[in-house]
């Protein structure tokens, strides 16, 4: 009886590690961005429970200080993306030019509706608290990306959809294989100054690695040096140190589902795509398969056939 056991806690764990990261409750995604007014864009949100996105300034050694601003989260939602959440004003007010933020899901521990940071503790999942530390830069102009859905996108060719850019100046998305500027640039597109939903980018299908049909990319953001196309002269938009970007991941499929939810053209925009041939900074790199949301479609069925097998073999020889 104890080796049945212990195959059925097997094929138990290994099933539940096959959810997709996706899945993965109680989770925030934030990502660094610049703000006019103090108000913060969560990526992504995955509550478990009823609770809040909570910003909390950093302390001097980088761990989670006081609560500076909350918003609402229900779980009866589900997934959100871009969720904003406002800073207090006095934070606000004495906010430096690139401060670090940590973002936090608080549970309703008392249930009734309003966050009390005595009581509504950080929830936890994995045995880890849930929540990111991003810079927030003080800034005339915003600037964020949202690109990460609750699963990967679907696409038939080599098209993502980057659900929004909000570009300080005219400039470009521009698609990565890598952060920062290690990674292989895949695609561009020009966009005007502002808000953009929906942006829809071809870009180059060898970003998928050799016999695999999932990569992740990177959508960051950069400002055009005038000249209308993208160059070096052009510049990566940052918070501080860190880049505006996002990271998502893109499935190659031989048909498409609604999945992905519409392609809407941008305002203002001439659509066309740019692939630079070369750039000062341009590497090939695999993606980066550690990030927090990182996952392949079909890993989860994999997962799953292990697990009856090894709880199978476990009991035929007890």
């Amino acid at each position: 009886m104890r080796r049945a056991a212990i195959a059925a806690l097997l094929a138990v764990a290994l099933v539940a590690s096959a959810a997709p990261a996706a899945g993965h409750g109680n989770h925030v995604e934030v990502d660094s961005q610049r703000s006019t007014d103090g108000t913060v864009v969560v990526e992504a949100v995955r509550p478990l429970t009823d609770g809040f996105l909570v910003l909390h300034r950093a302390t001097g050694d980088g761990e989670v200080g006081e609560p500076i601003g909350h918003t609402d989260v229900r779980m009866d939602d589900g997934f959100q993306q871009g969720v904003p959440v406002e800073m207090d004003d006095d934070a606000w007010a004495d906010w430096p030019e690139n401060g670090t933020l940590w973002v936090v899901f608080h549970a309703d521990s008392d249930d009734n509706g309003e966050f009390d940071p005595g009581t509504d503790e950080r929830a936890s999942a994995f045995g880890a608290s849930t929540g990111q530390a991003v810079t927030v830069a003080k800034s005339d102009e915003p600037a964020s990306v949202l690109a990460e859905r609750e699963g990967a996108q679907q696409t038939a060719s080599a098209t993502a959809t980057v659900s929004r850019a909000v570009l300080p100046e005219d400039g470009f998305l521009v698609l990565r294989t890598d952060s920062g500027t290690d990674g292989r640039v895949v695609a561009t597109r020009a966009l005007e100054r502002g808000a953009h939903e929906n942006v829809s980018v071809d870009f180059d299908p060898s970003a998928f690695p050799q016999n695999r049909s999932t990569v992740g990319l990177y959508a960051q953001l950069y400002t055009d040096d005038g000249d209308g196309e993208f160059s070096e002269g052009d510049q990566l938009v940052r918070a501080g140190d860190s880049p505006v970007s996002s990271y998502f991941l893109v499935w190659q499929v031989d048909e498409a589902t609604a999945t992905t939810g519409p392609v809407v053209q941008t305002p203002g925009d001439d659509g066309d795509v740019v692939t630079p041939t070369e750039t000062s900074d341009a590497t090939t790199s695999e993606p980066d398969t550690n990030e927090s949301d990182a996952t392949v479609p079909g890993y989860g069925v994999v997962h799953a056939v292990v697990a009856a097998a090894l709880a199978a073999v476990l009991l035929a020889r007890h």
